[in-house]
């Protein structure tokens, strides 16, 4: 099936293009609500074993003035037979988790945020694509910006409006097992497709792109994920940071 849904009926969620409202609702929050807005919670955590949404377990994180959720509960294996949720159902979830947020929480929205890093990949029926090595190998940015922007469009067609991505850290050990997620190693390139897809991503006026990893987070020494990392003030200025200052000039947070 399609997520051919029209993405901006999504029942209680918040109007990501109201920046008034937003600046509204930060205003309000208090020091609970502030420390409750730092963490994020896996939507495993919400779920039964028969994947159904247990909505005890929602009340009490909204009590706690949680801000955010992310994930698939399905990211660990499939479960009874389904890998992916439809549109429809995604949808269903996360207006169940936004309307049982703000009813216990004092009316404050939650927001959501999944790793649709090569298309809407947790949806079911969306338009998959290559890594971003494949992306970045067609030199094409017009095709990149268009691999944002229906990245995008199903994303936000499951009720989902923020992207855990672009991936701009420069590769610069072919020995990191990551190496496939990235643009590459030359930081014009990287920043050229950068530009590209944080604009698509967010040309509907409604999703967010959230650029990642850590700067020099894919330096490593060893080829080893996560590993300690050293690296001069040249080098991070002028080779591992341009993809993400490109990033911020597009729009991207």
């Amino acid at each position: 099936t399609s997520p051919a849904l029209d993405p901006l009926e999504w029942g209680p969620q918040i109007e990501v293009r109201d920046n008034d409202r937003a600046d509204e609702i930060v205003d309000s929050f208090g020091t609970e609500d502030l420390i409750g807005q730092m963490a994020q919670i896996d939507v495993s955590a919400l779920m039964t074993d028969d994947l159904e949404l247990d909505e005890d377990v929602v009340r009490k994180y909204a009590k706690m003035r949680v801000g955010s959720y992310l994930n698939s509960p399905l990211t660990n294996g499939p479960k009874n037979g389904t890998y992916v949720w439809t549109a429809e159902k995604w949808r269903e979830v996360v207006t169940r988790i936004q309307e049982l947020t703000m009813e216990e929480n004092g009316g404050h929205p939650m927001i959501y945020g999944v790793d649709s890093v090569h298309g809407a990949i947790f949806v079911r029926g969306a338009t998959l694509f290559g890594q971003q090595i494949n992306a970045a190998a067609s030199f094409r940015p017009d095709l990149v910006y268009e691999q944002g922007r229906i990245t995008a469009r199903d994303t936000l067609a499951a009720g989902i409006p923020w992207i855990f991505g672009p991936i701009l850290g420069i590769s610069r050990n072919p020995l990191w097992p990551r190496t496939f997620e990235t643009f590459g190693e030359d930081p014009y390139l990287d920043s050229v497709m950068a530009d590209a897809i944080v604009r698509g991503l967010q040309s509907n006026g409604s999703t967010a792109a959230c650029m990642k990893h850590w700067i020099v987070y894919t330096k490593t020494p060893t080829g080893h994920d996560k590993d300690a990392v050293t690296v001069s003030d040249y080098d991070l200025l002028n080779y591992f940071l341009p993809p993400f200052k490109a990033a911020v000039d597009a729009g991207g947070c």
